[in-house]
């Protein structure tokens, strides 16, 4: 359930914060000659930066410079915005797909093994994603920098002339992208086990534990021994009953015997079971 309701609202989350931000700065020229200039830089996603110029004053009358900013990244922001747009489908499909199509889910168990190995699958692009865009986002700091900025202007450069930032870019959405980037991941990742729950692997690999081969040799052990003590019982048993004793008349009888004719006594018992074998020889 929480997979359910976090999943959807985390990837908006995570997209809304990187792919809808749109950052500016402001920084005031004052020039020997008292003139000011105003000027305004914005840049927005994808943060392709070396496409962002400006104007900027050479407080040399009405001439003006252009200036681009340094840096491309829009790889890592597209792919950090492309994995949280396929993890909202996914998520709204999966939704669907719990509340009305649960027969068909668990038809052949194909549902549960495709929900888990996608799972895996996100969880892996979170992770990758959120790495890869968190240290995206420390290098579009460093290039939009106030100081780095006015280090490319070429009236700031010069003492004569006072420049002042009025506006810097505020990275609040862009560290809460960030944050919500690896919230996505832990809950991903955390669902993993309970995906592979429902696909019903694990109970087949319970069914048939496999042994060891002390615990073999132990029940052979086991075994043995047990066959052995019955077997001596059962001979203990048949060493009673060798010849018959008569109380009431006073005296015993022994049995019929041959001379010079060894008898063979058997255990008398199961078939299967295996006891000593006994010659005597009766005279």
């Amino acid at each position: 359930m929480c997979m359910v309701i976090f999943a959807p609202l985390f990837a908006v989350l995570a997209f809304a914060t990187c792919g809808g931000y749109s950052g500016q700065i402001m920084v005031k020229v004052d020039c020997l000659d008292k003139t000011q200039n105003n000027i305004s830089i914005s840049f927005n996603y994808p943060f392709r930066l070396q496409q962002v110029h400006f104007s900027a004053p050479l407080c040399e009358g009405t001439r003006k410079e252009t200036l681009f900013l340094e840096g491309d990244y829009a790889s890592s922001a597209q792919f950090f915005v492309t994995v949280s747009v396929l993890a909202f489908l996914y998520s709204l499909l999966a939704t669907i797909v719990y509340i009305f199509y649960q027969n068909k889910y668990r038809e052949k168990n194909r549902g549960p093994v495709v929900d888990f190995l996608v799972t895996l699958a996100f969880s892996t692009l979170w992770l990758v994603s959120s790495i890869a865009w968190a240290k995206t986002l420390s290098g579009v700091k460093t290039a939009t920098d106030v100081h780095q900025i006015l280090l490319l202007m070429s009236a700031c450069r010069a003492q004569e002339n006072s420049c002042e930032v009025l506006q810097e870019p505020i990275w609040t959405n862009l560290n809460m992208s960030v944050a919500f980037g690896f919230l996505n991941f832990f809950l991903w990742a955390g669902n993993i086990w309970f995906a592979y729950k429902e696909t019903g692997l694990h109970k087949s690999i319970q069914r048939y534990p496999s042994r060891t081969p002390s615990e073999k040799r132990g029940s052979f052990r086991q075994y043995s021994q047990t066959s052995f003590d019955q077997s001596g019982a059962g001979f203990g048993q048949r060493l009673y009953n060798q010849g018959s004793f008569d109380l009431s008349s006073g005296g015993f009888s022994l049995p019929q015997t041959n001379l010079g004719q060894p008898m063979l006594y058997r255990q008398v018992g199961s078939p299967t079971s295996r006891g000593p074998l006994i010659f005597v020889n009766e005279m």
